[in-house]
């Protein structure tokens, strides 16, 4: 199963966490306190999955989330957070594979980390005409777009559209649908 290293700034939740996926047969491979040791981290640990709170003390999970794409673009992010409205979940999608809220963690949480844990196969590398930055992005079968074949993204970096040729549809990566 999939290398996990959980971030939240609270000792409890980490403690939390790591029994729930322990007991689900994940490898929890290590935890942080913040964003800025998280980025240390997945340097030191590698994980294959970081499982990551958004509102951290000294660097909130976006901000790490963008420096984690930078250094290690194949590891895969959800984020886990107290906060729930769409604009939220628009605001973390360039850099997440998931989402779950913390009030529905009981019943998504393993879901979701089984997906994510899951997307290797479908996976592709984009590089955006504006700026050069290549990243990894996971596309998925949808009905109705393997007849189109192409999307349009949005860089994570440049912030500019460009237009790609997909099988299926984008579903994560820095590259946003």
């Amino acid at each position: 199963m999939a290398r996990i290293l959980i971030v939240d700034d609270h000792l409890a939740a980490r403690t939390t966490l790591r029994q729930l996926l322990d007991w689900h047969c994940f490898q929890v491979c290590g935890d942080a306190q913040n964003g800025k040791e998280a980025i240390e981290k997945v340097i030191e640990l590698k994980p294959e999955i970081v499982l990551m709170d958004i509102n951290m003390p000294v660097m909130n999970g976006i901000a790490a989330a963008t420096e984690i794409r930078r250094i290690a673009p194949s590891t895969k992010i959800v984020f886990m957070t107290v906060h729930e409205g769409p604009g939220f979940r628009a605001g973390t999608k360039p850099f997440a594979h998931g989402f779950v809220s913390k009030s529905a963690a009981g019943k998504d949480l393993i879901p979701t980390l089984e997906r994510v844990a899951g997307i290797t196969a479908n996976e592709m590398t984009l590089e955006c005409p504006h700026c050069k930055v290549r990243q990894k992005i996971h596309v998925a079968v949808a009905a109705g777009l393997a007849e189109k074949g192409r999307q349009r993204v949005s860089c994570v970096n440049c912030h500019r559209e460009f237009e790609v040729r997909v099988a299926d549809e984008v579903v994560g990566g820095p590259f946003v649908a």
